[in-house]
């Protein structure tokens, strides 16, 4: 028996024989074209048809992995359509009177490289992106079909998987996926954790395993290959009491440890879609409604009447069930064409979030009106992003105070609407003591705050450790800080989502776990299976 370590993604094992994904693209020649116009016109009818391609595939794959996460391949679907994309396509194929196949890979490096060398995180991440859809394009271009898999069930082991070569799977054959690249956080990932596949990243695929049995064990991220009979038997045993014990869970309803310990289980959110499948997947309301999205698809600014109209059918539709509402986290890898932000070298370190805000005082004033009207009377709080420092805290909730009083004074409603703090940064963090006096809630952003106390990009598997001890350690101060002052704490990001985070978080007593609405079902399983 052979053991392999890799880095975990999602925390299930399967048992299985092994199926090494061996695809290649072929090199990509430059093959002389007499007929330059006619080229380019196979280029634009393949784009359209890897466009529809997607599209069908953002359509099929909601109902395996919820709308919020197949809207992966509407964005590449998109990208088949870029502009830029395109012109770089088209200039190669006359330059050098090429195939389009040698255009599409040639501007397929070219934009992915052109990613990949940015400072920014956001932008180092569509590297990834532009590489599947040119894989997609060539793929058209060629004629290359899907690879066939096996009729039999299989753990796949890869290089690399990209979300749509996933989705080609078919799940019932799917055991578990092995890969050599990518993390925890990339799409596929994020894929696999809402289909619950047994998932390991890190280990490198030996052609000699194919036909092999293994066990993939999520849980201590260890492939074993030719695993002896014990072994076998031990394994399977585990996995039939954990089936056993997920049968006797319901799948909605509170979240509770074995102990007896109550955790506030809710969803985060951006648009209707994400709303729908919350209340489906039992939601006990909603930790983070992220308002950005009405500023991002927007080319002008939102005004009143529309964000109050949005926020009070996303509170209706909760029926009482909290919803907190964050304001407008715009900037940095977030840039809104209607609200312009200083030119910064790092837009990860510049003006995003409250800093932003701040500076445009009257497109917060229209905000937090819109959210005061709605929450009126209702079971809704209000989250500031990106707070650093006491004086920021201050300035935004004199702000909150006149537009309360602005409101009275015009015979409206404005509620008592609870105002919390995001701990995102180490600054917040460290000084959650003092910021503890100004909230009546902190929701922590795991996601920001292990990148800002880490220095990794979340994308680089190697660096970004969201469970760090130092992450932990902060995380655990708070929590501290914030029960001493006797207001409760939320967690978001992906570190509520992962099994031995949740461990964690509940470990050190955190109240309140909010996730991606697709994950409410796993995240529940393993609160209930959590015991000291």
């Amino acid at each position: 028996m052979e053991r392999f370590s890799g880095h975990r993604v999602v925390g299930e094992i399967a048992i299985g024989t092994i199926h090494v994904l061996t695809e290649e693209p072929g090199k990509v020649s430059p093959v002389p074209v007499s007929d330059v116009e006619a080229e380019i016109a196979r280029f634009d009818r393949t784009a359209k048809q890897a466009a529809e391609q997607l599209r069908r595939l953002s359509e099929t794959s909601e109902q395996r992995v919820g709308v919020e996460n197949a809207r992966i391949f509407a964005v590449h679907a998109m990208m088949t359509e870029d502009v830029d994309y395109r012109e770089e396509v088209i200039r190669t194929i006359r330059a050098g009177k090429v195939c389009a196949e040698y255009a599409v890979y040639m501007a397929g490096r070219h934009f992915s490289q052109m990613f990949a060398d940015m400072e920014d995180s956001y932008f180092r991440a569509r590297a990834q992106d532009v590489k599947d859809v040119t894989d997609r394009l060539l793929a058209v271009l060629t004629g290359r079909g899907t690879v066939e898999m096996p009729e039999e069930s299989y753990i796949l082991v890869a290089e690399d998987l990209t979300p749509g070569q996933l989705m080609q799977q078919k799940r019932n054959r799917l055991l578990g996926i092995v890969t050599s690249r990518g993390s925890a956080y990339s799409h596929t990932a994020i894929l696999c954790k809402s289909m619950r596949i047994p998932t390991l990243t890190g280990i490198v695929p030996n052609p000699s395993w194919e036909g092999h049995r293994a066990i993939l064990d999520g849980r201590l991220g260890v492939l074993l290959i030719d695993p002896d009979t014990e072994t076998v038997r031990q394994y399977l045993k585990q996995m039939k009491e954990t089936a056993e014990r997920n049968e006797a869970l319901p799948e909605s309803g509170p979240a509770v440890t074995k102990e007896g310990r109550r955790v506030l289980l809710c969803a985060n959110i951006g648009d209707r879609e994400e709303l729908a499948c919350a209340i489906r997947n039992g939601a006990e309301g909603i930790g983070l409604l992220r308002t950005e999205m009405l500023f991002l698809d927007s080319e002008e600014l939102p005004d009143e009447e529309e964000q109050f109209t949005f926020y009070k059918e996303i509170i209706t539709a909760m029926g009482g069930r909290r919803v907190v509402i964050r304001t407008a986290d715009i900037g940095g890898d977030k840039p809104a064409d209607c609200l312009p932000e200083p030119p910064t070298d790092n837009p990860a370190l510049g003006c995003r979030g409250i800093r932003l805000s701040l500076l445009h005082k009257d497109v917060l004033r229209t905000q937090l009106r819109a959210i005061f009207r709605a929450g009126a009377g209702e079971n809704v709080a209000v989250l500031y992003p990106m707070i650093t420092s006491e004086k920021e805290i201050r300035e935004v909730k004199e702000i909150a105070e006149s537009v309360r009083e602005e409101l009275r004074k015009e015979g409206i409603d404005a509620g008592n609407v609870e105002q919390g703090i995001m701990i995102e940064t180490p600054a917040a963090a460290v000084l959650s003591d003092r910021m503890s006096t100004y909230a009546d809630f902190f929701s922590i952003g795991s996601n920001d705050l292990a990148q800002y106390v880490l220095a990794a990009d979340r994308k680089n598997s190697t660096l970004y450790e969201p469970g760090h001890e130092a992450v932990i350690r902060l995380i655990a101060m708070t929590v501290n800080h914030a029960h001493r002052a006797g207001i409760p704490v939320s967690v978001c990001g992906e570190l509520a989502a992962d099994h031995d985070g949740i461990n964690a978080l509940i470990a050190i007593g955190a109240d309140e776990l909010s996730v991606s609405p697709s994950l409410l079902p796993e995240v529940r399983r393993t609160i209930r299976e959590y015991e000291t």
